[in-house]
């Protein structure tokens, strides 16, 4: 059974999820001053604050390489000078790892489970899907599927234009 909702403001995973949004936010912000003061080419990577994990171009590979992980490229060493400056900075700025709100846990069902969970706009749209039947969440509006699939063309759409 799957089902299709909107997420309304006042429920604990809106606010989570905004948490969330404003912690990847800020992260980013740093990976980019980050970045500038290191020299990295990329800008792909991945947010954490306890590791340093980037995406590396050819150039990041030739300056950097000889602190990766020998079987992981683009994967810092714990104790190579950029992962513990990385670190550091996520420290002093008291940044946390980013983490999207888990909705199994607000289902409250654990095994074989499939969610969605994005904002457009100013609406948080989420489905889930499990093995089992399941009630709604407080918080959790049921839409139909055809608006919640449209809602999703519309906002690809808009983004080719």
């Amino acid at each position: 059974m799957e089902k299709y909702y909107i997420v309304m403001p006042g429920s604990p995973i809106y606010k989570e999820y905004m948490d969330y949004k404003v912690m990847s936010e800020k992260v980013n912000t740093a990976f980019v001053e980050f970045a500038k003061e290191q020299g990295f080419e990329t800008h792909e990577y991945y947010q954490s604050a306890q590791r340093l994990y980037i995406c590396p171009t050819e150039g990041d590979v030739d300056k950097f390489g000889k602190y990766f992980k020998k079987d992981t490229p683009g994967l810092f060493k714990k104790n190579s000078p950029p992962a513990k400056a990385w670190v550091n900075k996520c420290q002093v700025f008291g940044l946390e790892s980013p983490s999207k709100p888990n909705l199994a846990f607000e289902f409250r069902i654990f095994g074989r489970t499939s969610s969605r969970l994005f904002m457009v706009g100013d609406a948080l749209y989420a489905s889930f899907r499990a093995d089992c039947n399941f009630e709604n969440p407080d918080g959790f509006e049921e839409i139909k599927a055809s608006d919640f699939f449209k809602v999703i063309e519309d906002y690809e759409e808009s983004l080719k234009h």
